[in-house]
C-alpha cells in the first residue's frame, strides 16, 4: 500500500466516527478534572468517588459533579463511565469504570519500544550535509501523517502528562503529611513515590541539531527499555504480586522556545 494509500484509508477511518462522540471528546479534554478522572480511572482501574477525590485533591462534591456528566446517556451525549457492578457489589460505594468508548479515545497509546535501527539510521542522516539534512528534515515535516493535527495532539499528549504530574504531587504531599502526623507506609518496600525534574536548556541553528537531539534520546530510550524488561523479569522470578508492581512515568518534553514566521 503506498503512502497516500494509506493516509486515504486513514482519512476514511476518521470521517467514520460518530461526530457525536468526537464532539464529546473534544468537550471533555476541554475540562481538566474530567479529562483527569477518566485518566485515573484508565491507570488505576474502578474507582469511587471518594478514591478519585483523593488521587486527583479535590473535594468529592466536584467529582461528583463531573461523574455524573461523564455517565450521563441522554441523547445529546455519548457515555464515558459506567457502573462496574462487581466492583461496586463486592465494595463499599459505587464504582466506576470507562465505556469502551472512553477506552478508544482516552489515555496515552503505549510507545513503541525505540530500537537499535533508529539509532543507525539517526547516524546515516547525520553524515549528510547540511544542505541535505535540511531538505530532509522539510520533507519529513511535509509527508507526517498528522499533518494538520499536530498540535492538537501535541495539546492532548501534554494533557496526559500534566495529569500524572499532579497525582505525583498529589501522593508527594499526601506523604509529607502523613510524616507530619509521625504515621509509617503501609508498604515498606516502597514507602512513598518519587518525583524528578530534569530541566536542559540547548540554543542550536539547524536541522542537524535537532536530528543530533533525536538520536541521543533514541539511545536513552534503547537503555531505558532494556531496563524495563530487566526489573520485570526481577518481579517475575521474585513473583511480585501485580497490585505491589507501581507504574512509573518519566517523560521529556522538548521543542523550540522562538517565534517562526513565513512569508
Amino acid at each position: 500500500m503506498s503512502k497516500s494509500d494509506k493516509l486515504e484509508v486513514e482519512f476514511k477511518g476518521l470521517k467514520a466516527v460518530d461526530p457525536k462522540i468526537l464532539e464529546r471528546v473534544n468537550d471533555v479534554f476541554k475540562v481538566g478534572t474530567k479529562h483527569a478522572i477518566l485518566m485515573v480511572i484508565k491507570n488505576f482501574g474502578s474507582s469511587n468517588i471518594k478514591k478519585l477525590a483523593k488521587i486527583l485533591g479535590k473535594n468529592e462534591a466536584t467529582i461528583y459533579h463531573h461523574v455524573q456528566d461523564l455517565t450521563d446517556d441522554s441523547e445529546q451525549k455519548s457515555k464515558l463511565l459506567q457502573i462496574d457492578e462487581e466492583k461496586t457489589r463486592n465494595n463499599k460505594g459505587i464504582f466506576y469504570k470507562l465505556t469502551k468508548v472512553a477506552e478508544r479515545h482516552f489515555g496515552q497509546p503505549p510507545v513503541e519500544v525505540m530500537e537499535t535501527k533508529l539509532v543507525e539510521a539517526y547516524e546515516k542522516i547525520l553524515e549528510q550535509s547540511d544542505e541535505e539534512l535540511y531538505r530532509i528534515y522539510m520533507e519529513l515535516l511535509a509527508n507526517h501523517p498528522d499533518i494538520g493535527n499536530q498540535a492538537n495532539k501535541a495539546r492532548r499528549s501534554l494533557s496526559y502528562n500534566h495529569i500524572l504530574e499532579s497525582i505525583m504531587v498529589n501522593n508527594l504531599e499526601r506523604a509529607e503529611k502523613a510524616f507530619l502526623e509521625n504515621k509509617k507506609p503501609k508498604n515498606p518496600n516502597h514507602p512513598l513515590g518519587s518525583i524528578a525534574n530534569f530541566p536542559l536548556d540547548l540554543r542550536i541553528s539547524k536541522p542537524r541539531h535537532i536530528f543530533e537531539i533525536l538520536k541521543l534520546f533514541n539511545e536513552m530510550s534503547v537503555q531505558f527499555y532494556g531496563l524495563k524488561e530487566k526489573f520485570e523479569k526481577e518481579m517475575d522470578k521474585e513473583r511480585i504480586p501485580e497490585e505491589n508492581r507501581i507504574n512509573i512515568h518519566y517523560h521529556v518534553i522538548g521543542g523550540e522556545i522562538a517565534e517562526f514566521e513565513f512569508e
